[in-house]
């Protein structure tokens, strides 16, 4: 009997023990049920909230344009840059918000299609290499020659994941150089797809170990503590990531504070083949003579290796001294690539009828005003950063003739 009563209570107990793991479990079940109902209502007010700020700021956005059309005097100009800037930053995170919501949903939908995978880039890097550029800072463009121009994939996302790692470097770099570099991954002989890395690499702030952790966080700026002037929203990184692993690619961070960073996704896309493929000739350069000289050893390697693939001679000088005059003197070379930076005009000014008659292209930052005698010293100037096509059509324009 006592044995008896003894199991009753055991499983009394049991039964007790299995009704309080299934309270607790529906507590937790319905825990989540309400968070996910308060996240898609979060979510649902942000998109609305997006939308109806939206349509006044395209309204402010559009009178502004029209306003900077009008004849202004000096300080009306300076006040509708700063509303101009404003409405641009506004727009944005307004952008940024609606991306979020849409992420956070599921609506945000991969559209693939074909388009142009390095004039994509190329673009985005003249966009915004002025900026870089006032602050002294080198934009540097390395396209591994393997990689095809068109592809398949979603063009705009691939945009503005771009877009947003190097609005990031151009931010926070105040001097030395970014470099963005294109490599393929995948063997060239698979026929159906490529993975292509991007990278970029700047010799910015930097950032510690901690402060990686929290980079694609929502509502985070890893840098806020510290540097108060650079401002944003935190958005950026986060969507990046979202929309990196939404087209099936990763993201990797290195960095060291007071040293630089480098972003790299890498992104499967289709290979498009319905454009045929334009022969190259490898040697294509072969037998011409160039001098170049620069003053930034990164760009000095990669434009001498793109030169040396095409089968160009190529002499490397890295600043304008004694040497380079005497070797533009005494030597002949069918082009002199000649970056802007590194030329020392008092030296310049000193040996200009020694140079009057030389073959000589000016590489300089876009957005910079050639003019006068200067200018007339050279056949032509090809703007930095340097697209590998152009670079080459120019020189074999000008050296061939």
């Amino acid at each position: 009997m006592k044995d008896t009563i003894e199991t009753i209570k055991q499983q009394r107990e049991l039964e007790l023990e299995v009704i309080k793991l299934r309270l607790q479990s529906y507590n937790q079940q319905q825990v989540i049920v309400l968070s996910e109902q308060a996240l898609k209502q979060k979510t649902e007010f942000i998109a609305m909230l997006s939308h109806e700020i939206r349509t006044p700021m395209n309204g402010i956005v559009t009178m502004t344009d029209l306003l900077k059309q009008t004849t202004l005097e000096e300080d009306q100009q300076h006040y509708v840059n700063i509303l101009e800037s404003s409405s641009d930053a506004l727009m944005a995170l307004v952008d940024n918000l609606l991306d979020i919501s849409k992420l956070e949903s599921g609506h945000m939908m991969i559209e693939k299609h074909p388009f142009d995978l390095i004039n994509t880039i190329e673009d985005l890097v003249y966009a915004l290499s002025p900026k870089a550029f006032k602050n002294n800072v080198e934009v540097i463009l390395d396209i591994e020659s393997d990689i095809p121009l068109f592809v398949i994939g979603d063009a705009l996302k691939i945009r503005q994941v771009i877009m947003n790692l190097l609005q990031n470097a151009v931010k926070f770099t105040h001097e030395g150089e970014i470099l963005v570099s294109l490599l393929l991954l995948s063997p060239v002989e698979d026929e159906q797809n490529l993975t292509v890395k991007i990278s970029i690499r700047d010799t910015g702030i930097g950032m510690s170990e901690e402060q990686i952790a929290q980079l694609f966080e929502n509502y985070v700026q890893v840098h806020n503590n510290e540097h108060h002037q650079y401002g944003g929203t935190g958005l950026g990184l986060a969507i990046t990531k979202s929309l990196v692993e939404l087209m099936k690619g990763t993201v990797e961070v290195t960095s060291k504070k007071d040293v630089g960073s480098e972003f790299s996704v890498s992104i499967e896309f289709e290979r498009y083949t319905d454009l045929p493929s334009i022969p190259f000739e490898k040697d294509v350069l072969k037998d011409v003579r160039i001098l170049l000289i620069d003053n930034n050893t990164t760009s000095l390697e990669l434009i001498s290796m793109m030169l040396s693939d095409w089968g160009a001679d190529v002499s490397l000088i890295s600043e304008m001294n004694d040497v380079f005059f005497n070797t533009i003197q005494h030597e002949h070379f069918d082009v002199c690539l000649l970056d802007l930076d590194s030329i020392d005009m008092e030296a310049w000014e000193h040996h200009q009828e020694m140079l009057q008659d030389k073959p000589l292209f000016l590489l300089a930052p876009l957005g910079n005003k050639i003019e006068g005698e200067f200018r007339a010293l050279f056949q032509t100037i090809i703007t930095k950063p340097i697209r590998k096509l152009h670079l080459l059509n120019t020189i074999l324009a000008k050296a061939k003739k």
